[in-house]
């Protein structure tokens, strides 16, 4: 008899704390409807916290270099802070705590906390982040099975890609088809033709500039030589001489 009363009151406090919400789907799905999307580095990590140095804002606005977000407490719907430790460097859309309850912050459990005003937490209730790794991005970006966070079999995207997808300059067929499993020789296909699409993209007019060359009589191949040993005369002092 105690044992089942054990047993039962096991399952109680195991459901009672158990995290319930809908799953909201992968990263394209989400990320519109974050106050914040980041790109950054795990510095340290303690408790259900974690400390992330931003290296660029995606989405949002935030004038800290650094911010803390709150995982896993409770029946919290949020990932284990350990997911994440220090050294890692991940994109993340996150939800910025606005009043917290008042029972957010226990000063026995300092390190175990609901988060602060003006923190942030990390949902699990869908794709809200992803791993970066040499530049490179992993996770369901577009798609994948419920509850399914990252699927080992997809590449991972080059981040430049991945930019180029949120600023709507590539469309979902782009991402598609780098997440594609791919060969060696394929890998290396892709990340030629990359790099000829951000050097094509990096080619912008140089700012017309105006200057004497513009309006001076000697060639510009000409004049660094005739300047040096002294020999041009400004188009006004050519007709100051003239009229003497």
């Amino acid at each position: 008899m105690k044992i089942a009363v054990a047993i039962i009151s096991l399952l109680f406090s195991a459901t009672t704390l158990a995290c319930e919400c809908l799953w909201q789907g992968p990263f394209k799905t989400v990320y519109t409807n974050a106050d914040l999307v980041v790109y950054g580095e795990v510095e340290r990590s303690q408790g259900n916290g974690f400390d992330l140095n931003i290296k660029e804002i995606i989405q949002g606005n935030d004038y800290r270099e650094q911010i803390r977000i709150w995982g896993k407490k409770d029946n919290l719907c949020r990932p284990e802070a350990k997911e994440f430790p220090p050294g890692s460097q991940w994109i993340m859309a996150l939800q910025r705590i606005d009043n917290p309850p008042e029972d957010a912050f226990n000063p026995f459990k300092a390190n175990i906390s609901f988060g602060r005003q003006d923190d942030f937490s990390l949902s699990s209730c869908g794709v809200y982040w992803l791993p970066v790794k040499e530049q490179r991005v992993s996770g369901n970006i577009l798609d994948g099975s419920r509850w399914q966070y990252l699927d080992p079999k997809k590449t991972p995207v080059i981040m430049a890609v991945f930019k180029a997808w949120l600023q709507k300059l590539l469309p979902d067929e782009a991402i598609t088809e780098a997440a594609r499993p791919q060969s060696e020789a394929r890998k290396l296909l892709n990340e030629t033709k990359m790099f000829l699409w951000e050097d094509q993209r990096n080619l912008l007019p140089e700012p017309e500039q105006e200057s004497d060359e513009q309006f001076s009589p000697v060639r510009p191949d000409l004049r660094s030589g005739l300047e040096t040993h002294g020999a041009t005369d400004n188009t006004g002092e050519q007709s100051s001489d003239q009229a003497e």
